[in-house]
């Protein structure tokens, strides 16, 4: 395994094959799995994936302690706006794009959606609608260049061509999906629900997303947003 694997897996990144493809064959690579979830596990850590062939991550071992629990259910009620909020940018990007589902691997090229929101009302309307912190007098232009810019940083996009303002989808994109799946179907209850229901649902949830596990994403959104 390479230290740039582990570098990558340590600071919270999705290993896709678009936003890291050296560290993402390190970790396809025949036995580099069993290694790096081997010297995870020293840190009570695991590798965790997203399916079956979708990006890799770092999860804890097992939550079993109640304070863990608990912090799992306070962290998703108060980020709960904003995975919102990136959920709009994308289907505003959706709406602006023939054809974008939002998948891994997705072109997005900055000047078509631009093109697109300008031909429409409604799409500006939703545009200026974004709770970005932009300016209200910025352009349709500037403002979904910052609205593409935020989903880059939080590792949904990459620049795939700079010259051309081309980005593309990550597999990060899958953990948002799932996230976002959740809490449509649990949040509701959470602000009442006593911590070992919570416990429970997050265990009925597991193979949602294949091998990866509805409760390891959870945790992770938890972690995501503990460095926010």
């Amino acid at each position: 395994m390479k230290p740039e694997t582990l570098h990558h897996l340590l600071g919270g990144h999705f290993i896709c094959q678009f936003a890291f493809p050296e560290a993402y064959e390190d970790l396809t690579s025949a036995g580099v799995h069993d290694q790096v979830d081997t010297w995870l596990s020293s840190l009570d850590r695991r590798l965790a994936r997203l399916g079956d062939d979708g990006a890799f991550y770092v999860a804890p071992l097992q939550v079993h302690r109640v304070e863990d629990v608990n912090k799992v259910r306070s962290d998703l009620i108060r980020f709960r706006d904003s995975y919102g909020l990136l959920t709009q940018m994308l289907n505003l990007v959706r709406l602006a794009k023939d054809g974008f589902r939002g998948v891994p691997g997705e072109f997005v090229q900055l000047a078509e959606i631009v093109m697109r929101v300008n031909e429409d009302s409604t799409l500006v309307a939703q545009l200026r609608e974004l709770r970005t912190g932009a300016d209200s007098r910025w352009s349709n232009h500037d403002l979904l260049r910052r609205l593409l810019e935020k989903l880059k940083s939080d590792g949904y996009l990459i620049v795939s061509n700079e010259a051309s303002e081309i980005y593309q989808v990550t597999g990060k994109i899958d953990h948002l999906h799932a996230v976002l799946q959740y809490l449509v179907e649990h949040v509701p209850e959470l602000s009442e629900a006593p911590l070992e229901e919570l416990g429970e649902a997050g265990d009925e949830a597991d193979g949602v997303v294949g091998s990866a596990g509805q409760s390891d994403l959870l945790r992770h959104a938890s972690q995501e947003g503990a460095g926010e």
